[in-house]
């Protein structure tokens, strides 16, 4: 009877020991940033970004997450056909002028599909000089900028991505409503770091920055470089839509750049065969630590090895029946210390068929190790209309300036035109509630003879005013002098008696005056007649 099963079983257990072991030894040195008291960035010079199609259920409460963390603006991008949709939730959402205000919506031009092109347009238009991308799915903790942040006191990170748990609604904590594939998912993300912070700890290496939530520099990712990169990229000789986190990690890593690793407590790695078979061809950087260039190879023949793996348990169980069976148990011993400790923490997964959903979470890696060699030429799985990622020759964007002069990069590295933005301006006073009636105000101004007489004139609410401010995409420069404090003060006063020296109303009736002061907006005013 050969013993070849039960050998190859044995040296995979020693070598999945010392592993461990290694791993345990550098992750116990992690150590995160800690928050700086003068830090070199804040809230404010924070873009979120965010590419989207319809708004999931979840959508408002991980909006209002985000915007509890004060960010300087909210970039939403979808598609043409969700644009609408987008908007539409948007209006029925509790949200304040102010949080309104930080919210800008992009669309991709009619009939272009993709993740990526979101991305790619959502970069561009980030103003902060950080960038926060996450998923339209994640809740965020109230620090969770502040907490993120201090990765960039260091001027070699150029990214960070943090830690990432599983929030499961009230409802659904029931183990007569939760469903086995809701299991999968919390056990995939349960039990702690994993090897992120011993990589980190060992050449400062992260793998892969997880799609769900992580944090840039912004002028990194409008590099008319990495943008054509990043929508060009293909494999099989067909455009990538997936992979975009792999592709980005990869990049950073060419060029240099830090991925840090804050307090990664569940870090997720959402990689492919091909992903780290290109970080041994296309990132020198691998090859600079043993241990980093040690995991690179270990993914690179991981499903390979998981066949060997099962073809030695059918070999060991026929040729050794009870020594495999008594190997079998010993796994089964080692292995149930951390099921205990998932299901007490989640008692109301405690079923058979949870029982079984998470131990086939466990080994889930083989089958889509698998199902992913086979599957490589396409992504119709992908979040983002993957299934048309051929139909990806053009990117537009909601921005007027740029339908007159094309200067996005994005669209750029196809050569495509800007589609007609009718759609896109129409579309974004929708955000805000319908225009108002004027409200007549009692106002006391000077004649041509310098004489001061008392009239009745019509002015905007402020409502009004901020919908003339979505028309012109937010560019201030481009709003009549002192509009804001027009419409402010009608809603303020109620249509009550104004004077000169308080509202400068009739600036308001005679064109855009971008004027920084009253005199010069009367000379403008004069040019215009």
């Amino acid at each position: 009877m050969s013993p070849t099963g039960l050998v190859i079983l044995g040296l995979l257990r020693a070598k999945g020991y010392v592993e461990g072991k290694i791993s345990n030894s550098y992750g116990k040195q992690y150590q995160p940033y800690p928050i700086v008291n003068s830090p070199k960035f804040t809230s404010h010079d924070i873009s979120v970004v965010c590419a989207l199609l319809d708004p999931p259920k979840i959508f408002p409460l991980c909006l209002m997450t985000w915007l509890a963390n004060d960010p300087k603006e909210i970039i939403l991008v979808t598609n043409y056909d969700c644009y609408q949709n987008v908007l539409a939730a948007l209006q029925t959402y509790n949200l304040t002028d102010e949080d309104r205000a930080k919210i800008k919506v992009f669309h991709l031009k009619e009939g272009i599909l993709g993740q990526r092109l979101q991305h790619a347009v959502g970069f561009e238009k980030a103003t902060g000089k950080i960038m926060a991308v996450t998923d339209d799915q994640i809740l965020w903790s109230q620090h969770t900028l502040e907490r993120m942040l201090p990765c960039f006191e260091d001027d070699q990170v150029g990214a960070a991505g943090g830690p990432l748990g599983v929030y499961l609604p009230p409802e659904r904590r029931n183990p007569n409503v939760i469903t086995p594939w809701e299991v999968a998912g919390t056990k995939f993300l349960f039990g702690g770091r994993g090897g992120g912070t011993a990589y980190w700890v060992a050449d400062k290496w992260t793998w892969c920055l997880a799609g769900c939530t992580w944090l840039a520099r912004t002028a990194i990712f409008q590099d008319p470089e990495f943008l054509d990169s990043f929508t060009s990229d293909q494999w099989n000789g067909k455009p990538l839509n997936s992979g975009g986190d792999n592709f980005i990690t990869r990049y950073l890593h060419q060029h240099d750049h830090v991925v840090a690793v804050q307090y990664d407590d569940a870090a997720t790695e959402r990689n492919t065969l091909q992903s780290f078979w290109r970080f041994l061809r296309e990132v020198p950087q691998t090859y600079r630590h043993p241990y980093v260039l040690y995991g690179t190879c270990n993914r690179l023949i991981r499903v390979p090895l998981g066949i060997c793996h099962l073809a030695a348990w059918c070999h060991a169980s026929y040729h050794h029946p009870r020594l495999t069976l008594a190997y079998l148990a010993y796994c089964i011993w080692k292995q149930y210390p951390g099921y205990k400790k998932f299901f007490k923490a989640y008692p109301y997964m405690l079923t058979t068929r949870n029982v079984l959903a998470a131990i086939a979470c466990d080994y889930s890696w083989l089958i889509i190790g698998i199902w992913g060699l086979c599957t490589l030429s396409t992504d119709t799985w992908v979040h983002g209309d993957g299934n048309n990622a051929k139909e990806q020759p053009g990117v537009v964007v909601q921005n007027q300036q740029d339908i007159v002069e094309p200067a996005d990069n994005a669209a750029k590295a196809y050569g495509d035109p800007l589609a007609d933005g009718l759609t896109q301006a129409r579309g974004a006073r929708e955000i805000c509630a319908p225009d108002e009636e004027p409200v007549p105000v009692s106002v006391v101004e000077p004649d041509l003879n310098g004489n001061w007489h008392r009239e009745t004139t019509m002015l905007p609410t402020y409502q009004t005013v901020q919908n003339l401010f979505a028309d012109l995409n937010g560019d201030e420069s481009h709003l009549p002098y002192h509009a804001p404090l027009i419409g402010g003060y009608v809603d303020e006063n109620g249509g009550v008696e104004a004077s000169m020296d308080m509202v400068p109303f009739d600036f308001l009736y005679y064109g855009t005056i971008p004027a920084e002061n009253s005199e010069s907006a009367l000379e403008d005013r004069d040019k215009e007649k």
